[in-house]
């Protein structure tokens, strides 16, 4: 699958549904039910390579403010969840991770930010065509550069870099490891 095909799907389940909503895995569900398991699988590359396009500091930098904790699997959730939002916004978020504040309505970020529905998409349509599990066995993941992590020692270093998403989305009653100034 090429990188448009992908985009397209991700795109089309946008046109009635929002970012990261039900309705939008059942639309990408329902697309991926269509087609060809080696699609398929193609489907689930493309994924694991924006995925990867994800894995930035700024990006986990954004993550923490939203959600106030990290951990790799939080990471990977939040990294599909922005691959929800359709190409266009997606690539915008990635060159400047503090676009969130204007593009997202979370009101609680625990409960609103998912990308489960991403998931398990393409396998389970694998496996409803073919009857095997060996769906992963046949994708090629994405790798991963290692990470610099660059983080500020004070909040005001965090509010400076991710101004717009500080100013909404920061809870001072969350626990973190940065010292006030």
């Amino acid at each position: 699958m090429t990188e448009q095909a992908f985009w397209e799907i991700i795109n089309r389940s946008l046109e009635q549904n929002a970012p990261g909503s039900d309705g939008q895995y059942i639309a990408i569900s329902q697309s991926l039910a269509n087609l060809p398991p080696e699609q398929l699988i193609g489907f689930e590359n493309q994924l694991s390579r924006q995925k990867a396009k994800a894995f930035s500091f700024p990006v986990l930098m954004a993550n923490f403010i939203l959600q106030s904790y990290i951990n790799d699997d939080i990471f990977e959730d939040f990294r599909l969840w922005l691959i929800s939002f359709g190409e266009e916004k997606f690539t915008q978020i990635l060159h400047n991770p503090d676009v969130l504040a204007d593009l997202s309505d979370i009101t609680d970020p625990v409960e609103d930010i998912t990308g489960e529905g991403l998931v398990f998409a393409a396998l389970e349509a694998y496996e409803a065509q073919t009857g095997r599990d060996d769906f992963l066995k046949q994708t090629t993941p994405a790798e991963e550069i290692e990470m610099y992590y660059d983080w500020p020692d004070h909040l005001s270093g965090l509010e400076a870099r991710m101004p717009k998403l500080f100013a909404r989305y920061w809870d001072s009653n969350r626990s973190y490891e940065l010292a006030a100034e």
